[in-house]
């Protein structure tokens, strides 16, 4: 139902015929579908999993920074990490800017004077670890180190099945390092 309709239904059974007040109520009708259609597009731009490129680009100016990804997911993702950087950095800021990631559970540590980044949830090396990478760098203070940890797969973690099941479909970096194997 327009918005139209939607007010002529309010409107007391003898008005609704009446081409005067069904003109005013199509005008406004119009109008306030076209604002409705504005809003939905502005609640997409404030979130970051869903804004447009125009919206990134204006964030970029915004916040004085260009970012480095080439899809405009791996941008949402630099650009939300980027926003919440902001502030005292420790390492309850470095977990918020690791949790914009959308790659994967991340846990960050600080263990003698040294940043520590496990990926918990993925196996290998992870999708768009660079852009990761840029944002911590460009988060941290610039004297700290940062040493980046993965879980592999071993042996033992496969189900139970011989080399030869597993032989002619994989390779052991593929089945140590894939995700879903």
């Amino acid at each position: 139902m327009n918005t139209k309709d939607n007010l002529i239904s309010n409107i007391h059974k003898l008005f609704r015929k009446d081409p005067y007040i069904n003109a005013v109520l199509e005008s406004v009708g119009t109008e306030f579908d076209r604002i409705e259609k504005k809003l939905i597009l502005l609640k997409k731009e404030y979130l970051f999993s869903t804004m447009s490129l125009e919206k990134i680009e204006a964030l970029e100016k915004e916040l004085a920074y260009k970012t480095k990804a080439k899809t405009i997911e791996a941008k949402r993702v630099e650009i939300e990490a980027r926003w919440k950087a902001s502030g005292k950095c420790d390492v309850e800021l470095l977990q918020t800017v690791a949790n914009s990631w959308r790659n994967g559970a991340v846990k960050v540590t600080f263990v003698d004077a040294t940043i520590q980044i496990k990926f918990v949830s993925v196996v290998g090396i992870p999708d768009d670890l660079s852009t990761l990478k840029y944002v911590i760098d460009e988060t941290k203070p610039a004297h700290l180190p940062v040493e980046y940890s993965f879980m592999y797969r071993t042996w033992g973690m496969l189900p139970p099945r011989r080399w030869g099941q597993v032989n002619n479909k994989f390779t052991w970096k593929e089945l140590r390092e894939k995700e879903g194997v």
